[in-house]
């Protein structure tokens, strides 16, 4: 195998494990603006409140790497249970539809600012026991962090794919998707099922903070370095269509992971942003269109 196809292949692995990481944190934002038509702007420091659990759980409570993922998604699911009952319920029927995303970015300042207060600046890092541990496929290599990151997000999208289109909450979840008003009419809770929507999708915040808390350095503002490439993703592959998420959240990571190797790592940013003006100005739709019937 000569360097050139090695570092090709490399770089795909590396892309494919990046673009997983960004998946789990953009699937959140897909599901709720798919159910709730909402986008919560709070997402990201779900995402970092989530890592600094897993990094308390590991590092000052002595439990295993895998303890902190379970406590992350339950921080995330906690954090759902409390956004849902303060701002998307209490909201739900008011004429203006800005109020609630305005809301969550009231959420996210107050977020940072306690997290400033609780953690103080100063970043923390640890690492997870899978990062030392290197496979090599010939010439290329890949931790057992970077399998263990494609085995989550896999199994995530699978159970959501399951849960959504087999389980009787995850029908009723497409029937509200669908026609809220009608799906209502028909018995369906829909104020049980909006909360449930938002209880997962910050679950999967919390999942995404997990396995990103060995990969980043953490700060209060650790998420929002990763929730606009999270935006970017969703309307690259189309807004609140899952497909498209993952399609998209994919080839980010890839284009990054070339971009890096290839030209500079300075410009990851500019590229991935000029595939979504690209996007925007060829196919506003998305990658994949958006039709709301199909979405969930």
């Amino acid at each position: 195998m000569s360097d050139l196809v090695t570092t090709i292949a490399q770089q795909l692995v590396n892309g494919v494990v990046t673009g997983c990481l960004y998946v789990l944190v953009a699937l959140g934002l897909t599901l709720i603006y798919s159910i709730l038509n909402q986008i919560n702007f709070a997402h990201a420091d779900f995402v970092t409140l989530s890592a600094f659990a897993t990094y308390f759980v590991v590092n000052k409570l002595g439990g295993s790497y895998l303890w902190g993922i379970a406590a992350a998604l339950a921080t995330g699911a906690f954090l759902g249970l409390l956004l849902n009952a303060a701002i998307f319920a209490p909201l739900r029927r008011h004429p203006d539809e800005l109020v609630p995303l305005i809301a969550t970015i009231g959420v996210s300042i107050f977020m940072e600012n306690a997290q400033l207060a609780a953690f103080g600046p100063i970043p923390y890092q640890f690492d997870s026991p899978f990062a030392k541990s290197a496979i090599h496929l010939g010439r290329i290599f890949f931790t057992a962090q970077s399998v263990l990151i494609v085995a989550v997000a896999g199994l995530t999208i699978a159970v959501l794919y399951a849960f959504i289109r087999f389980a009787a909450y995850g029908k009723a979840l497409r029937a509200v998707a669908q026609d809220r008003e009608t799906a209502g009419l028909m018995g369906i809770n829909t104020g049980r099922v909006l909360g449930l929507t938002v209880i997962i999708a910050s679950a999967l915040a919390g999942l995404a903070g997990a396995l990103l808390g060995p990969v980043l350095v953490l700060t209060p503002f650790a998420g929002a370095t990763v929730i606009v490439k999270a935006f970017a993703i969703v309307v690259i592959g189309g807004f609140g269509n899952f497909e498209g998420t993952i399609l998209a959240g994919l080839l980010v990571g890839i284009i990054e992971s070339y971009t890096t190797q290839f030209l500079n790592s300075s410009m990851t940013d500019l590229v991935v942003f000029a595939l979504l003006l690209l996007v925007l100005a060829v196919r506003p739709t998305g990658l994949v269109a958006e039709r709301r019937d199909e979405n969930v």
